[in-house]
């Protein structure tokens, strides 16, 4: 679910789609309509557009249909407070995975104080960063540079080469992103991948996981 067409949805979507055992849905917010209205465009397959109409799954069971959510570059105000208990359920009780991306998904306040804030491996009351974060044991992380942690460096999603070496060699010729989101510290029983720092100095996760319930969010 993308708030507006981008590159990183229209490259998560090819992507995902290399991999022929997954089944993907894809709802990018184009625009608002004469009457004030979001308007979207949807690709769905299964017949389950009809469900998707309104920009996200209107119940309980066509939610439940999916594995797992991507919410990229949405504001929080976009859900409504039984949509965010729906997304928090997915994870805990479903088992969903759940993945926010994005600077306009934590821009705002939205998520902060709603059933879905539990279910994050950060947190939100607190934008200064958190000292429970890290970079690697070989330096600093730098602003806006993706500086992996020494769990990063051998957990699997961040294995992006052959070998952990490789994989060191490849994050660290990454040029430095053109912002961060300014989240707070890591929750109790996270893990950060991947950390940089904040315009105040602060290291500030990145990239972070945790469990939530029966299901997994990043």
């Amino acid at each position: 679910l993308g708030g507006s067409p981008g590159y990183e949805h229209s490259f998560l979507v090819r992507a995902l789609s290399q991999d022929p055992s997954f089944e993907i849905d894809s709802i990018v917010r184009k625009g608002k309509d004469d009457s004030g209205r979001d308007t979207f465009l949807i690709q769905a397959g299964g017949g389950r557009g009809a469900a998707l109409t309104s920009g996200f799954p209107t119940t309980r069971e066509s939610l439940f249909a999916y594995d797992t959510v991507i919410i990229g570059n949405l504001e929080g105000e976009f859900f409504g407070r039984t949509q965010m208990e729906l997304l928090a359920d997915f994870v805990s009780v479903r088992g969903g995975g759940l993945l926010l991306l994005g600077a306009r998904t934590f821009l705002q306040r939205g998520i902060a104080g709603s059933a879905l804030e539990a279910a994050l491996p950060v947190e939100l009351n607190d934008r200064r960063g958190g000292a429970a974060t890290r970079p690697d044991d070989e330096g600093g992380a730098a602003h806006n540079v993706v500086t992996v942690t020494p769990e990063g460096a051998v957990h699997p999603i961040m294995r992006i080469a052959a070998t952990p070496e490789q994989s060191g060699k490849q994050w660290a010729a990454l040029p430095p992103l053109a912002s961060s989101s300014p989240v707070g510290g890591p929750r109790p029983g996270a893990t950060v991948l991947a950390v940089t720092q904040s315009s105040n100095g602060a290291p500030v996760p990145l990239i972070a996981i945790q469990r939530y319930g029966r299901g997994r969010s990043l």
